[in-house]
């Protein structure tokens, strides 16, 4: 009988380069919170084992505050697997497996502002579909001869 060992899929840490709040007014945990939260995949051209997952998540309560984050998520895979079960690990463990780090996160940083937001708990979210590859912006320069 033969066994076959499962591929594995790496999980480095999360970091978060970008975190914003502007505060209106204290808010008093009545007002909805909207929530976006937007995940795409980026592929180091050099590494063909590594991918990043980048989430940006914004909370908004009109009357009260905006919240922005980006966090990147750092993975890689042990070894190369088809396309499908690639897939399958990017889009939905990879996922998974980052946003309680980004939900902690949150939490931990609004609830350390005291009551100006008091904690923000957002509830778990469950990601289908596949993510949209992340590009990098690049500004383009227009030059002008006089």
């Amino acid at each position: 009988m033969a066994v076959k060992t499962q591929p594995k899929l790496i999980f480095n840490g999360v970091s978060f380069p970008n975190f914003r709040v502007d505060v209106k007014q204290i808010y008093d945990g009545k007002e909805e919170i909207g929530i976006n939260i937007e995940p795409k995949v980026f592929y180091p051209k050099d590494e063909k084992l590594s991918f990043k997952i980048i989430m940006e998540v914004s909370l908004v309560c009109e009357k009260s505050f905006s919240l922005e984050i980006v966090a990147v998520g750092e993975f890689a895979l042990d070894r190369q697997l088809e396309e499908k079960q690639k897939t399958s690990f990017i889009n939905v463990n990879a996922t998974a497996i980052m946003f309680p780090y980004v939900r902690s996160f949150i939490a931990t940083m609004t609830g350390n502002m005291g009551h100006v937001l008091g904690t923000l708990n957002i509830p778990t979210q469950f990601f289908s579909g596949e993510l949209e590859e992340f590009a990098h912006k690049t500004e383009e320069t227009n030059s002008s001869s006089d």
